[in-house]
C-alpha cells in the first residue's frame, strides 16, 4: 500500500514513522511521516517511532514480547 507523508505530502519510500505530541493528556499531534520529516521531528524533540507495515509502532510490539519473557 502506498502511503504519503502527512507532513510534506511526498510518497513514503522506505520506513514510515509516527510522530506524536501530547500535553496534559491531550493528543496534539499524531501523524505518519517519511524519514526526512521524522528527522525534523526528532530535532524538534517530538516523540518519534518507526512503524511497521501493519501500522503499529515497533516499540509497542517489542515491549509486549519482552514483557512475556521477563515474567517467566
Amino acid at each position: 500500500m502506498k502511503q504519503h507523508c502527512q507532513h510534506c505530502g511526498e510518497l513514503i519510500v522506505g520506513n514510515a514513522y509516527r510522530v506524536t505530541s501530547e500535553e496534559d493528556g491531550i493528543a496534539l499531534l499524531d501523524m505518519i511521516v517519511c524519514s526526512l520529516c521524522s528527522m525534523e521531528a526528532k530535532r524538534l524533540r517530538l516523540h518519534t517511532e518507526e512503524v511497521n507495515a501493519a501500522g503499529k509502532p515497533r516499540s509497542t510490539r517489542n515491549r509486549m514480547s519482552h514483557r512475556s519473557r521477563l515474567e517467566i
